[in-house]
């Protein structure tokens, strides 16, 4: 082996270093992967940059054995005694490039070993974003939901008062209703649906049948009757009778003759009211 193959094993050598103490940086430092990324790109960087200066070196040690060769061809004979032991510590350095190059497959492999660990961690690194994504967007509908919310309070919030203003007027309609009543003389807890209206009309048709006497009158639900009150029928000031209602339309209603108070023929024309004034 000449020294070109010597400096190409020292070469060697030295690369298995750099890159066995960058394996062992990397495994000793994995509770930081990022800064591990980090660190090993420099190292990285760092062992490019001194390759690049050993293959600069190397390059110029070529030139020199080059320059060496003629040189070491007139010296021939002088180095065969030296090839003896050349060949000997050769030997020794076989066994130590050996064990370098063990030392360099599990440095390799540690390697590898850290970049499936950067693979695993840039897997985990783009679920993350999704996942950050997806709480983004989540957070985004709920920003919508929380303005949509607020506004449909606004509108809430805008009825209340109106109802709240309009349930003051008919709260003061209904003090000065209720005096108003008081002052009549009516009860303002009286059931709306007992109190008949005064309303008044005439007999437009009569009917009779088996049991008594039907008659109709110009007045109907319109005008507040309904079934079961009842009509006093006169003539000028002749009071004739009561009829009960028994049926409603909107314009008239039929209702029947109560023969006990009863006190006149009663016929088309004649006057009905619920409060009849002689």
């Amino acid at each position: 082996m000449n020294w070109l193959g010597k400096l190409f094993v020292v070469v060697i050598l030295i690369m298995s270093l750099v890159f066995m103490g960058l394996a062992m940086a990397v495994y000793a430092t994995h509770k930081n992967w990022q800064q591990v990324s980090v660190d090993l790109k420099k190292k990285l960087t760092d062992a490019q940059s001194e390759n690049q200066k050993l293959q600069t070196e190397h390059n110029r040690r070529v030139e020199d054995l080059e320059r060496d060769r003629t040189a070491a061809e007139q010296q021939a004979a002088k180095l065969d005694a030296e090839r003896v032991a050349l060949a000997e510590r050769i030997t020794t350095i076989q066994a130590e490039l050996d064990g370098l190059r063990q030392e360099q497959s599990k440095g390799i492999a540690a390697v590898a070993s850290t970049q499936k660990i950067n693979e695993s961690l840039a897997a985990e690194l783009t679920e993350l974003r999704m996942t950050i994504r997806k709480t983004i967007e989540a957070r985004d509908a709920m920003f919508k939901r929380a303005l949509d919310a607020t506004e449909e309070l606004h509108k809430a919030n805008g009825e209340y008062n109106t109802a709240r203003e309009r349930n003051e007027q008919l709260t003061k309609q209904t003090a000065g209703m209720t005096a108003v009543m008081r002052e009549k003389g009516i009860d303002p807890n009286t059931d709306p649906g007992s109190v008949v209206p005064t309303v008044e009309g005439v007999v437009s048709k009569i009917e009779r049948k088996a049991g008594g006497q039907l008659v109709e009158v110009t007045i109907g639900a319109d005008d507040g009757l309904k079934a079961g009150n009842t009509l006093e029928v006169s003539r000028g000031a002749k009071y004739l009778g009561r009829v009960e209602i028994i049926q409603t339309s909107p314009d008239k209603s039929v209702g029947r003759v109560d023969r006990a108070f009863q006190q006149g023929q009663i016929q088309e024309g004649d006057r009905v009211a619920t409060r009849i004034k002689l």
